[in-house]
């Protein structure tokens, strides 16, 4: 008979994501079991929150770009869409986050995030070369345009096109 693992901070912030994956309602659920044991409070929690977002996020971006695509910014649209493909719930926790913060930590905490993605997409479109606030601004209008694309594909009931030649060319050798 084996015995049940132990409750550890990452399985109980696995839990947590699950449940938000699964919810997508833009709240972070409190009912896990060992959450009050394993974060301390609601920073604590939503910095791990934040740091899952963004490792999604440069994976999805090194994913993007690892074939050296033509077009290194519209890779780095794709690549914010499909982190948000599969962490919608989490994006959506994080988006509320921003739009009604609990506390200033929590505040501080999701703009600081934002500024350090939004600098990273840039760098990695080429369009930047450190993390100042041109390379924010930048990264911000990627952003922008990616979120776009997400509303016009949720009011059409689409599924992601790609938009690269090389998207397009697998898309259609699947089809």
């Amino acid at each position: 008979m084996r015995a049940e693992p132990k409750p550890s901070r990452a399985g109980v912030l696995h839990a947590v994501i699950e449940e938000i994956l699964a919810r997508k309602d833009g709240q972070i659920p409190s009912n896990i079991e060992g959450l009050d044991i394993f974060f301390d409070g609601t920073e604590d929690l939503t910095n791990a929150l934040l740091l899952r977002w963004h490792t999604r996020l440069v994976a999805s971006l090194e994913r993007g770009l690892v074939d050296d695509p033509e077009d290194r910014e519209e890779a780095v649209i794709e690549a914010w869409r499909h982190a948000t493909w599969i962490y919608e719930g989490v994006r959506k926790v994080i988006d509320e986050l921003a739009e009604n913060p609990p506390t200033k930590d929590v505040a501080h905490a999701v703009r600081t995030t934002a500024r350090n993605d939004r600098a990273v997409m840039a760098i990695a479109a080429g369009l930047a070369s450190g993390s100042d606030e041109a390379a924010v601004r930048v990264g911000h209008r990627l952003e922008l345009e990616a979120r776009r694309r997400n509303l016009v594909q949720d009011t059409t009931g689409g599924m992601p096109q790609p938009q690269t030649l090389l998207g397009k060319f697998k898309a259609m050798l699947t089809a």
